[in-house]
């Protein structure tokens, strides 16, 4: 049943499809505005829907209207919500127009059993807004999540797939309202389910090759982050033979400078021995780096990284409490720590030199815990799992280095970003 000659219900049934439809497309979309603003655009979305579908229905006829609204709603639908993701144009497309058409088989279905079932208006409108309501709820329950993250992943193929949906909705508008609504069409029908059961295996084909292609981004970020480990790993090990170098050199100048003392004090030079003892002091004060814990990787990764925040300007304020024993391999641990380092001073540079301060604090009482705090600006963007997102392409690699460390030694890790202040935590 239409009920094509109540125009009132039509339009409200129009609008409650449409509501239900964008109500599945926010499902699994993360938008980048504030709720106000996207309640207020698709409310004047909304009556603009009202007053077109009327104008067309009076004019013209129900059965013309289903004929064109993939051109008169869901294209500004789709055009709307690409505005307010501000993601790439065939991932929206493709995630929108697959919602579209699943809502097609949702009217369709509920047109035909309110039909079979001598409905009024009032079960066709209560059996649309259940359907609508369960369908939102199961898709945020359980697809929310994993479109997301297939979708920040996979950056490649969307334009193609994109094609898949639209192609399917004009065929399946096609089916249903040439020659004849498809309820007057027995036929019709038949080749409209028809349809969407090779819509499920074309939908299974591409489930398939979105697995493929996360597999492979997947282990292509992992491989960069073998890549940056080896790395970060030969410049420890570069400083560690730079320091065990510099101690050689250190014990052979000392060995010469007893010999001179022990010379100068022979032959009764006292003042002269006294002399070159103060000034061989202060010597070696000023060269004399400082050592920050007794672990000759994790003093090295302190030391540089260190040393580069005071060069660029920044103000260190650290607590350090380390234990002679590191329940993790040193050499991973001093990975995470020149990850977090090495983003916090580039997070500094962006900052006047009064605001470029790094606090920087490591007990281990009653547990190791690592605390690195550094200003940050207002559009830190964290994804679900509440990991921040890098607005680079290519970048981030330090934050999944830092996430497989704790994942692997069992370590809580949290990222927060709270009155201009960006904190990492790490609790082994």
């Amino acid at each position: 049943m239409l009920f094509e000659d109540n125009t009132i219900y039509v339009v409200i049934k129009i609008l409650l499809v449409v509501i239900g439809t964008l109500g599945m497309m926010g499902s699994t979309t993360e938008f980048k505005h504030k709720s106000q603003q996207i309640v207020y655009i698709f409310s004047l979305y909304l009556l603009y829907v009202a007053a077109s579908s009327a104008a067309i229905i009076v004019f013209f006829d129900y059965t013309f209207f289903s004929r064109i609204f993939p051109f008169t709603i869901s294209a500004p639908a789709i055009y709307l919500s690409f505005r307010l993701i501000g993601n790439q144009p065939s991932k929206t497309v493709f995630n929108h127009a697959t919602q579209i058409l699943l809502s097609l088989y949702i009217c369709a279905s509920i047109t035909l059993i309110n039909t079979k079932i001598h409905g009024s208006e009032v079960t066709d409108f209560l059996i649309r807004l259940a359907a609508y309501c369960i369908i939102i709820l199961v898709e945020y329950r359980f697809l929310r999540r994993p479109f997301l993250h297939i979708f920040s992943i996979i950056q490649n193929g969307w334009l193609i797939l994109a094609l898949i949906p639209c192609s399917l909705i004009l065929l399946v508008v096609a089916l249903a309202s040439y020659p004849v609504h498809f309820t007057e069409n027995p036929t019709g029908v038949v080749f409209i389910y028809l349809l969407g059961a090779v819509s499920i295996i074309i939908y299974f084909s591409i489930f398939q090759y979105l697995s493929m292609q996360y597999r492979f981004q997947t282990t292509k970020q992992n491989m960069e982050f073998l890549e940056f480990q080896v790395e970060n790993l030969k410049e420890k090990m570069a400083l560690d033979v730079a320091a065990a170098e510099q101690s050689r050199i250190d014990r052979h100048d000392t060995r010469h400078s007893f010999q001179t003392i022990a010379y100068l004090l022979e032959n009764g030079n006292t003042s002269e021995a006294l002399d070159y003892i103060t000034r061989s002091v202060s010597r070696f004060q000023a060269e004399t780096s400082v050592s920050y814990c007794k672990d000759i990787l994790l003093n090295a990764t302190l030391s540089s990284y260190f040393g580069q925040a005071k060069k660029a300007g920044i103000t260190l304020k650290t607590h350090l409490s380390f234990p002679d024993t590191l329940p993790v391999d040193s050499g991973e641990f001093s990975i995470v720590i020149a990850n977090a380092l090495e983003n916090a001073i580039k997070a500094c540079s962006s900052f006047p030199k009064e605001q470029r301060i790094i606090i920087f604090r490591c007990i281990y009482k009653p547990k190791l815990m690592l605390e690195i705090s550094n200003p940050c600006g207002d559009d830190v963007v964290f994804s679900q799992d509440g990991i921040p997102l890098s607005k680079e392409k290519e970048h981030g690699i330090g934050t999944r280095s830092i996430m497989a460390f704790c994942k692997k030694h069992n370590a809580f890790c949290s990222f927060s970003a709270e009155n201009g202040c960006f904190t990492l935590k790490v609790i082994l």
